[in-house]
């Protein structure tokens, strides 16, 4: 037939079936072997830290044994180091990190209330603490630290208490991080190298699955042509007893079918032909006498959906910025919601803040600050994309929708909106501003609430955190 599709060559296809036998395997096996590999890496690792944690509260523990209380309540000051009591700790600390050469530093706590002040370090008054130093940070129980108690927010790796002491004393000591990081980076190494040897099995598999695959495809691809090219008569021998023989007696079958209603199908297209010559004579009628009622509904159409469009856009404007309102902000939202979930994809949610808007208000009035809300609306508009929405979401307080874009995109983004808005007035003559921005992204798996909310809070960390900046909702 002249309307017939010509056939499509097979050396024209881009990506073959078996071509996506192996990717589909290759990347099935793929992600079996990572997942294995992330979770046998983190369990070898954590119990490689829990290790280490119990070695550092034992060493902790043999140091503090090894110190015998003392007198030591006259070293309470810088001066006190002349103290013979100063120089027998001194010594101490020699002996102890000499018959342990792991330890790189010792230091003696004494608890003064709530406080921890130094007695003495080994360090030496002049690189380390002195005597009545007050050591920065907290004390950590073993439950917050997988096994070693340690002081928050100094250098120290854990601590234990001098024997005898009631508890006022304590010794904290150091191991260097170099000796935790090279056990962390041996275990990481190996990891790494079982994952390749996985990777390297799962091509394997991969591409002997696919060529399996793709020799029985060549042979049902072969007898599909010479049906299309009208070879009715032909069978397809097939041995063997599973789904491919069950595919090759289906396709038997339907290649007799075929033949048998050809014939009936030529006759069928010859009344066909009659009874469409016939219907194109009724149409020919009653498209005069349709096209007068469509012309006449056209315009009245056109004129309806041009003032519903008219009165939608002005129901979710804002007047003042002319952005989007609130309801209509919370509609596209909705609408990108819904489509992320259709095709499993992800938007970001921008909310941004005038920081102290109050006080130019207050400094300017409120005339100015209505003119600062009007320009910073231009700006916000000129700055999105094709697909992008922004909208006033209360106040002096905004909300973007930025599609197809990753969490770290969004984050540069916002800060590059922030510094143009920091660096340069919304209108001429307008006093200078700042905003805060809050990033979250919305994958789906949570509810749209939940993204705006973490949004929110991210604006907040980022105006406690002192204001013009961004931060990223978790």
């Amino acid at each position: 037939m002249s309307g017939a599709t010509p056939p499509v060559s097979l050396s024209r296809r881009r990506l073959t079936i078996g071509r996506r036998l192996f990717y589909t395997h290759l990347l099935v096996a793929l992600l079996v072997a990572l997942s294995l590999g992330v979770y046998l890496h983190w369990a070898a690792e954590s119990e490689l830290r829990n290790a280490l944690n119990t070695r550092l509260s034992e060493n902790a523990t043999l140091a503090a044994e090894a110190m015998q209380l003392s007198d030591w309540s006259a070293l309470r000051s810088p001066a006190d180091t002349a103290r013979p009591e100063y120089a027998d700790l001194m010594r101490r600390f020699a002996s102890i990190t000499e018959r342990n050469r792991v330890i790189s530093r010792l230091t003696l706590l004494r608890r003064d209330g709530p406080r921890l002040t130094v007695v003495a370090d080994s360090l030496g008054a002049a690189s380390g603490y002195s005597p009545g130093d007050s050591l920065p940070g907290s004390l950590r129980s073993e439950s917050s630290t997988g096994g070693a108690p340690v002081i928050q927010g100094s250098d120290f790796n854990a601590i234990a208490e001098v024997k005898n002491s009631d508890g006022n004393y304590l010794l904290a000591l150091n191991i260097a991080a170099e000796d935790i990081a090279e056990k962390l980076a041996t275990l990481r190494t190996n990891a790494a190298v079982s994952f390749v040897i996985a990777v390297a099995l799962a091509l394997a598999m991969s591409l002997w699955l696919a060529r399996s695959a793709r020799a029985v495809l060549r042979r049902f691809a072969g007898r599909f042509k010479e049906i299309a090219e009208g070879k009715l008569d032909k069978k397809l021998a097939w041995t063997g007893d599973d789904e491919f023989a069950d595919l090759a007696t289906a396709l038997n079958d339907m290649s007799e079918r075929l033949d048998l209603s050809q014939s009936q199908r030529e006759g069928a297209v010859t009344e066909l032909k009659a009874a469409r010559d016939r219907l194109e004579e009724m149409v020919r009628e009653r498209s005069a006498e349709l096209e007068k009622l469509n012309t006449m509904l056209r315009s009245e159409i056109e004129a309806r959906c041009q003032l519903e469009a008219a009165l939608a856009e002005a129901a979710a404007t804002d007047t003042m910025s002319q952005l989007l309102n609130r309801r209509g902000m919370l509609e596209a939202l909705e609408q990108a919601s819904e489509q992320a979930r259709r095709q499993k994809s992800s938007f970001i949610v921008v909310i941004g803040d005038v920081d102290h808007f109050k006080r130019i208000n207050d400094q300017n009035g409120h005339t100015v600050g209505d003119q600062v809300l009007v320009g910073l609306g231009r700006r916000l508009k000129s700055s999105l994309q094709s697909h992008d929405a922004a909208g006033r979401w209360g106040g002096e307080e905004f909300l973007m929708l930025w599609p197809d874009m990753s969490i770290t995109e969004a984050e540069a983004r916002a800060n590059s909106l922030r510094e143009s808005i920091a660096n340069k007035p919304v209108y001429p003559g307008a006093p200078p501003i700042t905003m805060s921005f809050g990033v979250a992204e919305f994958t789906g798996l949570d509810t749209l609430d939940r993204c705006i909310s973490r949004a929110d809070r991210a604006l907040y960390r980022a105006k406690i955190d002192g204001r013009n900046r961004v931060s990223v909702g978790v």
